[in-house]
C-alpha cells in the first residue's frame, strides 16, 4: 500500500470516528422540551432514556422516552420525543411504522389501515430539526404534537399499545435504540 493510500485510509478512519463519536454525543444530549399541555397532563414526565436511529449510517431521528415514575410502563402518562435529523415525507414515517407493527403481528390488515389513516391525518411531512411527540396519557389515547403544537388524537387503545411497541417491543428492529430508551 502506497504512503498515499494509508494517509487516505488514516484519514476516513478518523472521520469515521469523529463522526461516530459526535453521534453518541448528540444521542446523549439534553432533549428539546415537551409540549407545555403534555406537561400539564402528566405532571412529573421526565425523561427516562434517549438514543439516536440511523439507517446505513444516516442520522434519521433521536428519540426520548419520556414517563411518570421509575420506569416505563403502558399504564402510566408517557411519550416518545422523536427529533428529525433529516426531511421525511409523511407517507414514509407511516408506513414505517405501520411495516413494523405488521412485523410485530401488532393487528391485522384492516386495522393496520385504518391505523395507517389516522396516522396521516395527524402526522406531516418533517423536516430536519423538528420534533413530533406522540403522548399516552392513559394507555388509551394518543395524542400528536407536531413543533410544539397539538395535530390530534387517536383514542384506540390496540393503537396505543401497537405504536409504542415499534420502539419498546423486545422485538423491535433497532434492539439498541429500545435499550438506550429504556435505559437498560
Amino acid at each position: 500500500m502506497s504512503f498515499r493510500s494509508l494517509s487516505v485510509c488514516l484519514a476516513l478512519a478518523l472521520l469515521l470516528a469523529a463522526s461516530a463519536s459526535k453521534n453518541a454525543r448528540a444521542a446523549q444530549s439534553r432533549p428539546a422540551p415537551l409540549p407545555a399541555k403534555v406537561i400539564e397532563l402528566a405532571p412529573g414526565i421526565r425523561p427516562l432514556g434517549k438514543g439516536r436511529h440511523t439507517w446505513f449510517g444516516v442520522h434519521v431521528y433521536d428519540a426520548t422516552l419520556w414517563v411518570v415514575g421509575e420506569r416505563w410502563t403502558p399504564d402510566q402518562p408517557h411519550a416518545i420525543d422523536l427529533e428529525s435529523g433529516r426531511d421525511v415525507p409523511a407517507n414514509t414515517l407511516v408506513g414505517a411504522a405501520i411495516d413494523e407493527m405488521r412485523k410485530l403481528k401488532m393487528g391485522d390488515e384492516a386495522q393496520l389501515k385504518l391505523w395507517s389513516e389516522e396516522m396521516k391525518r395527524l402526522l406531516p411531512p418533517v423536516r430536519r430539526g423538528d420534533q413530533v411527540v406522540l403522548f399516552c396519557s392513559s394507555g388509551r389515547t394518543v395524542i400528536a404534537y407536531y413543533n410544539g403544537q397539538e395535530r390530534g388524537e387517536i383514542n384506540d387503545p390496540s393503537f396505543s399499545s401497537a405504536l409504542f411497541k415499534v420502539w419498546l417491543d423486545p422485538r423491535a428492529k433497532n434492539p439498541q435504540l429500545r435499550k438506550s430508551l429504556l435505559n437498560e
